[in-house]
């Protein structure tokens, strides 16, 4: 099996330049990015997908694959990903870079997605929408407790998915995988960048400017002329916020303040998530982590 490094961490912290910098160093031809909303097309701005300018001959995998009003599992994604593993250049490291860490752990842990049903889903979350989020909660409690207690209380849409999961298949949604909680020896190297909170959020205000300044109005002006956005689409920071701006009911400095502030709440996720993982080698930044690779590929 070839190589595999992959490359974690928070939004805005440099994930994705760092890894095209590695993939070029260590000569290697697949670049797969595992970022659930880099996946939908017409979604380029807000997501921050790389250029071409930035890739060159790179190829970055498993960005474009759906369009924003079609929903896409992590099934999916796993699938495609092994796809795209057994086709990459023989010696040729493969580079994983992304935040979202379901879709990390489905590639590197084997994570086995659980089966879906839309209309199961659907059917939850009109009830937890009836009768609330708590009456849910419970619920999941009642019926699968190891499940629950990894479940944030007020997580709609995770706990309609593992009620929606147990009603489908008749086992507990915390049956399926080794659990997010488990960190087996894992297949690849696991690099993390993490530049500091008062950093990064110097870094989200610098980029959510630049993505304005490139068209991110513009970008969500044509999605709204062109697509109802898909339940997990409509997720995506940074584009309720533009919606409503264009709709009227912001203005352009709430929306960018807003954008701000859901993209801090998200790193807090994403760092939650990763710092569980003992496996990460964690860096404060792209030139540290690029520093510690050059030595390993001047070394041979």
């Amino acid at each position: 099996m070839s190589r595999r490094i992959s490359i974690v961490g928070p939004t805005a912290s440099g994930k994705t330049s760092l890894s095209i910098e590695i993939a070029k160093m260590f000569g290697s031809d697949s670049v797969i990015s595992c970022d659930s909303m880099a996946i939908y097309r017409h979604m380029d701005i807000g997501t921050a997908k790389p250029t071409v300018a930035d890739l060159g001959a790179l190829k970055c995998h498993l960005i474009d694959v759906a369009d924003p009003d079609q929903e896409f599992s992590i099934a999916q994604f796993s699938k495609m990903a092994k796809d795209v593993e057994s086709r990459s250049k023989e010696g040729s490291p493969v580079i994983f870079v992304g935040g979202s860490g379901l879709y990390h752990t489905s590639v590197f842990d084997h994570l086995e997605p659980p089966p879906t049903d839309p209309s199961i889903r659907a059917k939850y979350a009109n009830l937890l929408d009836q009768r609330g989020v708590d009456w849910g909660y419970s619920l999941l409690q009642e019926l699968d407790r190891s499940a629950a207690e990894k479940v944030e209380p007020q997580n709609h849409r995770r706990i309609a998915r593992a009620l929606e999961v147990i009603e489908l298949t008749g086992r507990p949604f915390s049956s399926f995988g080794p659990g997010v909680d488990a960190y087996p020896l894992a297949s690849g190297e696991i690099i993390g960048l993490f530049p500091g909170s008062h950093e990064l959020e110097l870094r989200i205000r610098s980029r959510n400017e630049t993505l304005f300044q490139m068209g991110w109005i513009d970008e969500c002006e044509f999605l709204l002329e062109n697509f109802d956005l898909s339940v997990t689409a409509s997720k995506a920071i940074g584009y309720r916020e533009i919606f409503s701006l264009i709709k009227g009911e912001l203005s352009l400095d709430q929306a960018k303040e807003e954008i701000v502030i859901r993209s801090r709440q998200y790193a807090r996720r994403q760092m939650a998530w990763f710092r569980r993982d003992p496996r990460i080698k964690w860096f404060v930044g792209a030139e540290e982590a690029l520093s510690y690779y050059s030595s390993e590929y001047k070394q041979g």
